[in-house]
């Protein structure tokens, strides 16, 4: 004869599956298609030492959700903090975050602020186009790209999880030369 499980168990069992949920939700819920990509460095000069490259990453990438409005939020950044989108940066030397900046374009698109976080609101099958800028500071004769490997979003503003779209988005490997 089984055991009957526990309260705790059905708990982490039920948390464990709504995870499982969420992941199925995020890879089919929306596309995400790099539209354009660039990238360049300026050399700043350093008389006491190596010279320093700010490195200029630009990326243009068109996301559409496939059957429900999502409601994804302005902004981006390197931790794990809620944010819509979350980057992360390869090289072969170490960079600093400078600067970055993200808005976001499309017929139909509109944005909507919830407390202190700005959302924009796409509406199924509708393609909204966001323009991703991050500037970081790095170090002459060394390599570095960006690469976003989550984008977090709502089916509804109100509710507090997030589902994630986990597919990378790479942009062009900068040399720094």
């Amino acid at each position: 004869m089984a055991k009957t499980p526990t309260k705790k168990q059905l708990a982490n069992k039920l948390q464990s599956l709504k995870k499982e949920l969420s992941i199925l939700e995020g890879a089919s819920a929306l596309t995400a298609k790099v539209q354009k990509a660039d990238a360049r460095f300026t050399r700043i000069k350093n008389p006491n030492g190596k010279d320093g490259a700010l490195c200029e990453f630009f990326m243009q990438v068109d996301i559409t959700p496939t059957k429900h409005t999502v409601y994804i939020p302005l902004s981006i950044a390197s931790g794990k903090k809620p944010t819509g989108f979350i980057y992360s940066i390869e090289g072969t030397a170490k960079g600093e975050i400078d600067t970055t900046h993200i808005e976001v374009k499309g017929k139909a698109v509109t944005q909507l602020t919830v407390g202190t976080i700005i959302y924009a609101k796409i509406p199924a099958k509708t393609t909204a186009t966001f323009r991703i800028l991050i500037d970081i500071f790095g170090v002459m004769n060394n390599s570095y790209s960006v690469l976003i490997d989550t984008i977090n979003f709502k089916f509804d503003p109100s509710d507090a999880r997030y589902t994630k779209h986990e597919k990378t988005i790479s942009s062009a490997v900068l040399k720094a030369k």
